[in-house]
């Protein structure tokens, strides 16, 4: 009886191992064919990323102007090409705030517009508060579009340990302000030149028939205000300076995955179709 046991047990563990090692070979079967599956979505993860395109693919959806909220106190040149009434149906709607009158919750204030503008070209204090730069990085983060101009934002009221933009806005606006030769930093040190701005980027939607500014050498060169400035995202365009042949960026972006950043390190009113351009690129 005793052999008779042993042999009937047998066979029971054998058929248990074998349906382990079964278990095991489908298991082995459903990995290896979920491993490639989460390699692609990771690569696909990361294009998107890099080319903002979520963010691109859902203007696609949005048709006419964008509403706009310039914040600071812009060149009246600027003023005019923001409020040109043959731009309609590029910028349906815009107002002009001070930095002042929204300090006070200022994520209610600058909720519901399409694009912020910062822009505090006529104004000798480029500080913005922290409660406002904080509602304005949120408000990227969330799929928010923005456009920085020049220096605007490097500064807070009353604390002299902030100057750029990175302790205000973290890491949304593609520029840094960097130390000078002369320990100076490059935001504060305004240059003056005279010189030709040129795409990098031609396929770009905001460079879009656009080669360089002047287009024609007819027309002069462009007499405008810069920084220094190092890029932290995709440089779109530069200035070049005629005099020294030194060049600076023109117009960066950032690459985020949700929202847009937009950095001008000139006058957007030097060229309305390229200011033009980078509105319907953020629609």
């Amino acid at each position: 009886m005793k052999f008779m046991a042993d042999e009937t047990f047998a066979p029971e563990m054998g058929d248990e191992f074998s349906s382990g090692k079964k278990s095991a070979g489908k298991l082995s079967l459903k990995l290896e064919g979920i491993i490639p599956i989460i390699i692609i979505v990771i690569v696909v993860l990361l294009i998107v990323f890099k080319t903002n395109l979520i963010a691109s693919g859902a203007s696609l959806f949005k048709t006419g102007g964008v509403s706009v909220l310039v914040v600071g106190s812009p060149y009246p040149d600027f003023k005019s090409v923001l409020t040109d009434q043959e731009a309609k149906d590029i910028i349906k709607e815009v107002r002009f705030v001070t930095v002042e009158s929204i300090q006070h919750n200022p994520k209610e204030r600058i909720k519901g517009y399409d694009v912020i503008i910062l822009d505090q070209s006529l104004s000798s204090d480029k500080s913005i508060t922290r409660t406002l730069g904080e509602a304005i990085a949120d408000y990227v983060k969330t799929g928010g579009r923005l456009i920085v101009v020049l220096n605007s934002g490097i500064e807070r009221p009353g604390d002299p340990s902030v100057v750029g933009w990175k302790a205000t806005f973290g890491n949304i606006v593609p520029v840094s302000c960097d130390p000078t030769l002369y320990s100076s930093p490059s935001c504060k040190n305004t240059l003056h030149i005279s010189g030709i701005l040129y795409a990098i980027k031609e396929d770009h939607p905001i460079m879009q028939g656009i080669e360089k500014v002047p287009a024609l050498e007819s027309a002069g060169l462009l007499q405008t205000e810069t920084y220094d400035v190092g890029v932290t995202g995709t440089e779109i365009a530069y200035l070049e300076d005629a005099r020294s042949k030194k060049t600076y960026p023109a117009i960066v972006e950032a690459p985020l995955l949700l929202g847009k950043v937009i950095y001008f390190n000139y006058d957007p009113a030097l060229s309305k179709a390229i200011f033009y351009n980078t509105m319907k690129y953020l629609r």
